[in-house]
């Protein structure tokens, strides 16, 4: 049975996770820094290294995709037993329209054409609770399949 304790924390840490995904799609960077610690350690992808130059990385990849979404499920939360640490094991789907007449990049070849590409894995983290605040001091997002597709149409819409 859970302590009401536990299941503060736990709804505590769902949130950083959503906030991050919404950061990503909003292309809100403060709300994506927000979700990290200043001493995080950061794997994704391609990237490895601090909170910052993720952010840097993410704009990067993100300025030719107009439209994003970032879903996760399946989150498992494994508390320490002085309710002050956690690891996570959340599976996430990102769906990426590019648009018509971008330039490859490493990730997703599009040979010029408006493209669907959609990635599917998960977000391994490891969270702490400093000055009453959950954050998470790493993360490695491991990609476990995607796709890439030609896209019929889009309407991206901010």
């Amino acid at each position: 049975m859970y302590t009401l304790e536990a299941l503060s924390a736990r709804e505590e840490i769902r949130d950083v996770l959503h906030r991050y995904c919404k950061g990503i799609d909003r292309r809100d960077w403060a709300l994506v820094r927000s979700c990290f610690a200043d001493d995080h350690v950061h794997k994704h992808g391609d990237y490895s290294g601090p909170p910052d130059e993720f952010i840097g990385f993410a704009s990067d990849v993100l300025k030719c995709i107009p439209g994003t979404h970032h879903s996760i499920s399946n989150v498992h939360i494994n508390l320490s037993e002085d309710g002050q640490t956690a690891e996570t094991e959340a599976n996430f789907v990102a769906y990426h329209y590019i648009e018509p007449g971008n330039p490859d990049f490493a990730a997703c070849e599009t040979q010029g054409k408006a493209t669907d590409w959609i990635v599917a894995g998960r977000y391994c983290d490891t969270l702490k609770k400093r000055e009453g605040s959950w954050i998470i001091v790493r993360r490695e997002a491991v990609h476990d399949w995607e796709r890439a597709s030609e896209a019929s149409s889009a309407a991206v819409t901010s």
